[in-house]
């Protein structure tokens, strides 16, 4: 079953090649590709059987097909569809190219939500497939697969290869889940599944088929997550870190407000891992706003006052410039060393009033800056370093680290994160999420770390509205409303993903917006810049002007989407919002609602595609962060998660992180299998060779 295509199957080199475009290069390859979802015949719905707001499937064919022009700069395809019953308009918002792809007369299969515009139905932008309405399969009521195929390959080509690939090899599949998991889940044996998911003999063994792929994976995926806790923690006996019960409450106190109750339970849970001799792995999640940072900062405070070092990570040179700058300024920070400002002492917390020395190590740093500071790290003279992945580096060499923060650590991969806490002897972790992970996520990309939740915000904090301003007299408004604002003493936020006007890329720069802004009704406000082109003292000279209120308004690029507090500031507009992702777009959402005074956000958009109409659609109605989480593994899928991208591991849908119930089955016997005391029988070992073909890249460790 891993010989080529063209052999064992008698097909074309042609089509050999574009099998192997889409990875196909076996049959066993073959028939592992799985359809991405079934077309069922029987459950087909004529045009006047259709109701507003029912999920359907139709059938029919394209009677016109036009592109329509819906605000000043998007256009949309619009096909007419019948099926001799009725007539529906189908819509694919941005893309006006579908029009000769789905030309008049092509028969066509649409699956999605009616909706009504004008008293006529319609379906916008649904999952849709050019079918042949002669096969047989629409006219004895088959469930019909559907394939990813990238227009490589015609879907009814690709089922005729599956169907010879499925005649010839059926049966020699070779299993590798044991019979005692088999029946105790009470699932089909692979050749039946594979069989069942390619061409179903009716939904429930496709239901069965499904999950029983569905449920390997996250087998497979528990087993790797509990094998790196089992070898961090077997051969470990660290020396535990102590730390007074005074300390702490000198660090929660020092803050001129409460500390919420879910920041003390987490530090509580982070100082009770730090005072085991085992390695922490934890990962800290919680709403914008809800005070992570606090959080970490107290254990790595905690952690120097105990004698060690600590290191703070951030994903990019400004994130880590930005965090720099907050500690400089709140912990009241001067220069340590005369010639740089990289390197400052601060006064940590507490009736003692102890020093503390804390340096930035980002990779746009002159080099014998650098090696000062890998010099004064090794000499113990740095307490905590602030940086990029420029700590991974050999020559950073801290003698007695004590505790590694990453910040939005799923920028970083597993690898990553692993080479920067193997340079200490006390490989101590958190890991901060910028946004919530739904706890199923959680458990499938971090099912190796334990968990701790900041839900609630400081008190006092109100709602901010978010309104996606579509068309001109929307945005007039939005200008209007922040006018008022800032008559009214408050501040303002105008956030655009580009620092200069770029002919390649249609997005607003900030130099279009300082521009545009003097013929608008804010061409009186006091108004300043901040960009990741300037340096570290132009960005803390311009945040605290602003802290001040020494103006209004500030026209920035995405660089204070992170560690900026203005309690003053109760209105964003972001530029170009389709440019963002649904997280970062909350993130610079989260820099109003600071304060006491209602807040507001507005979208601003030039060109919406499908997958960005879907995501603007979401963001403005949802404001809770762990509700936009599970609306953005909807729309983008959990995505590669190990860094680089490795067998078996990239390959997690959205599927296997909504099914609670496989996820757990899962669980249980990846726990069995790890935490075997005896070596486990024959049975298993396909399943061990298995799973070292998807993660070959580490010591499974499985006996």
């Amino acid at each position: 079953m891993q010989k080529s295509l063209a052999k064992e199957l008698n097909i074309r080199p042609s089509t050999e090649s574009k099998l192997n475009e889409l990875g196909i290069k076996t049959p066993l390859n073959l028939l592992n590709y799985f359809p991405i979802r079934h077309i069922d015949y029987s459950e087909v719905k004529k045009i006047f059987q259709c109701s507003k707001s029912e999920n359907v499937t139709i059938i029919g064919q394209v009677i016109k097909s036009v592109k329509r022009k819906i605000g000043p700069k998007m256009s949309s395809c619009v096909a007419t569809l019948t099926d001799d019953t009725g007539f529906i308009d189908i819509i694919w918002h941005g893309q006006p190219y579908l029009t000769s792809k789905y030309s008049k007369g092509t028969w066509i299969s649409v699956s999605g939500k009616i909706s009504e515009y004008g008293n006529k139905l319609q379906i916008s932008s649904p999952e849709t497939e050019i079918i042949d309405p002669t096969s047989s399969s629409s006219s004895n009521g088959m469930i019909m697969p559907i394939y990813s195929l990238k227009d490589k390959i015609p879907q009814a080509t690709f089922r005729s290869i599956i169907k010879k690939c499925l005649e010839k090899y059926l049966g020699n599949i070779p299993e590798y889940i044991p019979s005692e998991i088999l029946d105790d889940l009470d699932m089909f044996e692979i050749n039946r599944a594979t069989k069942n998911f390619h061409f179903p003999t009716n939904i429930e063994s496709l239901d069965i088929s499904r999950k029983r792929f569905l449920f390997e994976k996250m087998l497979f995926n528990q087993i790797f997550m509990l094998m790196r806790k089992y070898e961090r923690e077997k051969d470990y006996d660290l020396e535990k870190i102590i730390i007074e019960d005074l300390l702490i409450n000198d660090l929660k106190n020092y803050f001129n407000f409460p500390l919420t109750e879910d920041q003390i339970n987490s530090i509580d849970e982070i100082i009770d891992d730090l005072s085991k001799n085992i390695p922490m792995r934890r990962i800290l999640q919680g709403e914008v706003g809800s005070g992570k940072t606090l959080v970490a900062l107290v254990s790595l405070f905690s952690i120097v006052r105990s004698g060690y070092q600590g290191a703070f990570m951030a994903p990019t040179e400004i994130l880590a410039e930005q965090h720099f700058i907050n500690i400089k300024e709140q912990f009241e920070g001067e220069n340590y060393l005369d010639f740089s400002n990289k390197v400052i002492s601060i006064k940590m917390p507490g009736i003692m009033n102890r020093g503390m020395v804390v340096a930035l190590l980002t990779g746009n740093q002159a080099s014998s800056e650098k090696k000062l500071i890998h010099k004064l790290v090794s000499n113990r003279e740095i307490d905590l370093v602030v940086g990029t992945h420029t700590l991974f580096q050999e020559d950073f060499n801290p003698i007695k680290l004590g505790l590694v923060v990453v910040d939005e650590q799923h920028r970083f991969g597993v690898s990553q994160r692993d080479a920067l806490v193997e340079k200490s002897k006390v490989p101590h972790l958190l890991s901060m999420s910028a946004t919530p992970i739904p706890r199923s996520l959680a458990l499938t990309l971090y099912g190796d770390l334990e968990v701790s939740t900041l839900r609630s915000c400081p008190e006092g904090r109100k709602e901010i509205d978010t309104f996606w301003c579509r068309e001109d007299e929307d945005k007039k408004a939005a200008y209007l409303k922040i006018y008022n604002e800032i008559k009214s003493g408050r501040q303002a936020f105008i956030v655009c993903p580009l620092i200069h006007r770029s002919e390649k890329i249609d997005s607003m720069s900030v130099e279009e917006m300082l521009s545009g802004l003097n013929d608008s009704i804010l061409k009186e406000v006091k108004t300043d810049v901040l960009h990741g082109e300037m340096n570290m003292e132009e960005k803390s000279r311009i945040m605290n002007r602003f802290k001040n209120n020494d103006f209004s308004l500030l026209v920035a690029t995405p660089v204070i989407e992170v560690g900026v507090d203005i309690p003053n500031a109760t209105c964003v507009i972001i530029e170009s919002a389709d440019r963002f992702g649904l997280a970062q777009l909350h993130q610079i959402r989260g820099r109003v609602g600071r304060g006491s005074e209602k807040s507001y956000c507005y979208l601003f958009t030039r060109n919406i595609s499908e997958n960005a109409d879907q995501r603007l659609n979401s963001f403005e109605k949802t404001k809770n962060g762990f509700d936009l989480a599970e609306a953005d593994l909807k729309i983008r899928g959990p995505g590669d998660y190990i860094g680089s991208k490795q067998s078996g591991m990239s390959d997690i849908s959205y599927e296997m992180i909504n099914d609670n119930k496989t996820l757990m089955n899962s669980r249980k016997w990846a726990t069995k299998i790890v935490s075997s005391k005896k070596k486990l029988g024959p049975e298993y070992e396909n399943l061990r060779e298995e799973f070292k073909k998807r993660f070959d890249f580490i010591n499974t460790g499985i006996s």
